[in-house]
């Protein structure tokens, strides 16, 4: 008998001490996917240009009594765009989740002759800004597991345009907010339009440190004054490779279509790194996301998008 009282002693105080183990292996098998779980977020994405470009530059009037004219000159234009957003994923019950987002953004533009200092009120164009809050959405989306190693979404949700009749500052602004993401998420800074998207994709995972994600959403805007029913297709896919701390590494390929427009394609790549915890805690991720066609790109090239991403928030 004392052999097996010491062998049941010992069990006890071996369970405690396992049971943390596996608890967090059992949360890894369901919430691995980003898209399962609790997560609160800021999302902002900042992107810097300046060009060189040919500026119109009047000339004095010529002795003879010739009237004034203008000149091409060599100049500067420069641009700032921002683009920021609270995200939220909440889960209700199974495998369904509400989505909600409030993004905001701001941008300014001014063009500069070669001889103004920087700073100088001197320029050939008016200087726009405009800071301006987006469409807030609200949504669900379904994530169902098919094996433990590959889940399955779908979802839908809806944007409201709370900015109406805007100013030419905003307008300018939110031009600049819907190019800095590579015309992705168009339905936050979309104006005076109401956007309604469906999105469907996958997350798999074949290895323990292999992640691949892809989505394809399809978003309707339907105008909430004079103008036509915008149009968008997004597809990105990326992947990802994450070390048992949760440090990852990986790249993403985007291409959004939006169809009513002039530009029908934009194409983008994204490396990043990033922090993702197995279970609950603080996650971030940076990247820098780059144009790879034109008009928007090559990204590296000067005055083209190449746009500086950071997300941070947590996991409950």
């Amino acid at each position: 008998m004392r052999p097996l009282a010491l062998s049941l002693a010992a069990l006890c105080l071996l369970l405690p001490a396992a049971a943390p183990a596996l608890a967090e292996e059992t949360v890894k098998d369901e919430d691995w996917a980003k898209s399962r779980g609790f997560r609160l977020g800021v999302e902002a994405d900042v992107l810097v240009s300046t060009i060189e470009a040919n500026l119109p530059r009047r000339e004095a009037a010529s002795g003879d009594g010739a009237s004034a004219g203008e000149a091409s000159a060599g100049g500067e234009a420069s641009s700032f765009a921002a683009s920021f957003a609270a995200v939220a994923q909440i889960p209700l019950f199974a495998g369904l989740h509400l989505d909600a987002e409030l993004p905001f953004a701001y941008g300014s533009s001014q063009a500069r002759p070669p001889d103004a200092a920087v700073g100088d009120a001197a320029t050939v164009a008016p200087e726009l800004e405009g800071f301006f809050f987006g469409n807030p959405s609200i949504g669900l989306h379904y994530v169902a597991s098919v094996f433990p190693t590959l889940m399955v979404i779908g979802g839908l949700s809806a944007s409201i345009p709370i900015t109406q009749d805007p100013s030419d500052d905003t307008a300018a602004a939110a031009a600049a907010a819907l190019a800095v993401r590579g015309y992705f998420d168009a339905q936050r800074t979309l104006l005076e339009h109401v956007p309604l998207r469906a999105r469907g994709g996958v997350e798999l995972r074949p290895i323990e440190a292999f992640y691949v994600r892809s989505d394809l959403v399809a978003m309707f805007a339907i105008p909430t004054a004079d103008g036509e029913t915008e149009v968008f297709i997004e597809h990105a896919s990326e992947a990802e490779l994450r070390s048992l701390g949760g440090f990852g590494v990986g790249a993403r390929l985007q291409a959004a279509f939006p169809l009513t427009r002039t530009d029908k394609v934009a194409l983008a790549a994204e490396p990043f790194v990033g922090m993702e915890p197995p279970t609950s805690g603080l996650y971030f991720r940076a990247g820098l996301l780059v144009a790879l066609d034109a008009p928007l790109g090559f990204g590296l090239e000067q005055g083209k998008l190449a746009t500086v991403r950071v997300a941070l928030g947590g996991k409950f």
